[in-house]
């Protein structure tokens, strides 16, 4: 590397695209539809001579509506389509001293206000498609500035672009600005209110250090036309859409804006866009898997990954038998980015994992057969994951709120993700479920809810499986079958035809933690289960939204003791 080429891994995110610009004008950057109501028209290019044009007019227009930064790094908040509006205003806020808050469509009103409360953002920016969304955000959060807007594209396709076509220039060396905030996204928060991670220069550019990992094949995807089924608001969805097109030299395909993508939508992008792989949510993929339509048309891609959770276990057997080893699970998280994990290549380990040395990963016994994944400290796992830059880019204030006092000592990162190892072949690491899915009975009996979920749910009658009962003396079960349910018969013959299943794993617990028929509520008929933008079940909200159905059956039980 020559002075004026950095080193991979201190190549400075907005730098790198305006160099591409320059030296490689009629690069491709990007596929968008050209029509996004109509797939069957095609897909067009983005270049990044043009991507960098319309970054630059967005940062001058950033500039006249929010003022000059002063050099704070003020933070404000970003809601629009799902489209390149997100990758341009990421790169925008880094080159005017901003950090942008990326908050998740899919977050309840109380989950955005306490966002918007606890970074202190300053203004709203809200694409006009979102003009609700930000009337509703105004009316609790009143010191913030909003501003409504076209879609952040326009300035790429419509009359932004050339809003001023002057080069926006970006000057810190990365010995000044690797520190620098520039992205805030944030977890689920499934078990209570989501935890803002603050990603820095130095965090984006973790993507670009796989360059340098030993054994790493992050680097072979390069020339790949990648789909993106995930949000482009989350931190896979980021990775896919900007990291890795700009560090790994990938090309992003995204469908159209307007819409969450489903079957219909999948076929019609793969169909008349030049896909040669795809990235999915477990449960889009999971739908895609069971028709056979969709399934021949993914046969045709080169690779196909998902993640956010575990691939149902009747999808895993036909990926395993017909889908001759393209398709692969990444693992990652909204604090430590991208981990460092393989498949085997055994395609009979489907859903296993194994761990790069240098993320220093510890699996340390918690119950049974499962493990926490906790990550050590050390030179590698600091240089080649983010678990610690998160925690030394989180502010005081967030610091305690998150439990992490005294952050400067801190050796290693629980994860509070658990698996358990194949059975025969050490190294191999199959996820099973968060250490927040335990579920503490009267008594003092524990129960891990996510594993027994994981295998009801493997039943090709079941949909979706939540169990709870904290605090109870018996544990409940929520079923959302996946076929429609209309007569008692039918109810009948549903609860005989699974409960097999459920006595399987009855026999793994203990007693007092024995599932039972008085105590399982069958659920679709109305209302389903609420899902993540990940496609798992939403604990928190799904148990509200049946709170008074639990409490009648536990009444009922309780009445006939």
């Amino acid at each position: 590397m020559t002075r004026e080429t950095p080193a991979f891994g201190t190549r400075l995110l907005p730098t790198l695209i305006d160099d591409i610009a320059t030296t490689a004008p009629d690069r491709v950057y990007a596929s968008i539809p050209k029509d996004d109501a109509d797939l069957s028209r095609g897909f067009g290019n983005v270049t990044y001579a043009e991507f960098a044009q319309a970054i630059d007019s967005l940062a001058w227009w950033l500039d006249e509506v929010l003022g000059k930064a002063d050099g704070t790094f003020p933070t404000f908040a970003y809601f629009g389509p799902r489209d390149l509006g997100y990758t341009m205003v990421v790169v925008a806020a880094a080159k005017t001293g901003r950090q942008v808050l990326l908050a998740s469509h899919l977050a309840s009103p109380d989950a955005h206000l306490f966002l918007l409360e606890s970074l202190e953002c300053t203004a709203v920016v809200c694409a006009s498609e979102m003009n609700e969304l930000a009337q509703s955000l105004q009316a609790k959060f009143k010191s913030a500035k909003y501003i409504s807007a076209e879609s952040l594209v326009s300035f790429l396709t419509g009359p932004g672009y050339s809003y001023r076509p002057k080069r926006y220039e970006y000057l810190k060396p990365y010995s000044k600005a690797h520190s620098d905030p520039v992205m805030i996204v944030h977890t689920s928060g499934t078990t209570g209110m989501p935890k803002p991670v603050i990603w820095t220069h130095d965090m984006l550019a973790s993507v670009d250090r796989l360059h340098t990992l030993p054994g790493s094949v992050a680097t072979q995807i390069a020339g790949q036309s990648i789909y993106c089924a995930l949000p482009v608001f989350h931190t896979s969805g980021m990775t896919a859409s900007l990291l890795s097109p700009v560090y790994l030299s990938t090309i992003i395909i995204l469908g159209p804006a307007g819409v969450r993508p489903d079957k219909k939508t999948v076929l019609g992008v793969l169909r008349n866009a030049p896909v040669s792989a795809a990235s999915f949510p477990p449960s889009l993929l999971e739908e895609l898997i069971a028709d056979a339509t969709c399934r021949k048309a993914l046969k045709d891609l080169k690779k196909i990954v998902f993640g956010g959770a575990p691939l149902a276990a009747w999808a895993n057997r036909i990926v395993a038998t017909e889908f001759n080893g393209t398709v692969s699970s990444a693992l990652g998280s909204t604090e430590g980015g991208l981990w460092l994990t393989g498949a085997s290549p055994d395609p009979a380990d489907q859903g296993y994992f194994m761990f790069h040395p240098f993320m220093a990963p510890e699996f340390q016994h918690t119950d049974a057969d499962l493990y926490e994944l906790v990550i050590k400290r050390t030179p590698q796992s600091e240089a080649y994951t983010n678990f610690f830059r998160c925690i030394d880019s989180t502010p005081l204030h967030l610091a305690a709120h998150f439990d992490l006092n005294g952050k400067d000592n801190i050796t290693e990162f629980r994860t509070k993700d658990l698996f358990s190892p194949h059975p025969s072949k050490p190294g191999l690491w199959r996820y099973r479920c968060r250490k927040d899915d335990l579920v503490l009975l009267s008594g003092e009996v524990k129960m891990y809810a996510g594993a027994i979920e994981e295998a009801i749910s493997a039943h090709p009658a079941v949909v979706a499986v939540l169990v709870g009962g904290q605090y109870r003396s018996r544990p409940f079960l929520l079923v959302e079958p996946s076929a429609p349910i209309s007569t008692a018969e039918q109810e009948e013959d549903f609860v005989n035809d699974i409960w097999p299943t459920v006595e399987a794993e009855n026999e793994k617990h203990h007693e007092s933690a024995r599932l039972q028929r008085e105590l399982m509520i069958i659920v679709g008929f109305e209302k389903r289960m609420t899902r993540t933008a990940k496609g798992s079940v939403d604990r928190k909200v799904t148990l509200s939204a049946f709170e008074r159905d639990i409490e009648e059956v536990y009444d009922c039980w309780s009445s006939k003791l």
